[in-house]
């Protein structure tokens, strides 16, 4: 897989996430970036240790501090999903 070249906005919006929004906001952020494809509720809980009910909580926090599409958008099975760049971001971020 080609990975995109981070944009300074969104390497420091991932930073930010890291930094200012709830560590179980910013986990549920990675655990979406590096899934290969997307992750129902009950797939977040099971791999971030959240229950199901705070999953939800921090995903619709999520999408409103990231204003929803383009950055985090819903598939066809309401999923939530990063944006590609956004993912890439939040992985690079999570690996320095």
């Amino acid at each position: 897989m080609a990975t995109e070249e981070v944009p300074d906005t969104l390497a420091a919006l991932a930073e930010k996430m890291a930094t200012e929004y709830r560590e179980s906001e910013y986990e549920i952020a990675l655990a979406l970036a590096n899934a290969q494809e997307p992750l129902s509720t009950e797939e977040l809980a099971e791999e971030t240790g959240y229950t199901e009910r705070t999953i939800k909580k921090r995903v619709d926090t999520l999408e409103e501090e990231l204003g929803g599409d383009p950055l985090l958008r819903r598939d066809d099975e309401d999923r939530p999903v990063l944006h590609p760049t956004l993912a890439n971001a939040v992985r690079e971020h999570a690996a320095s």
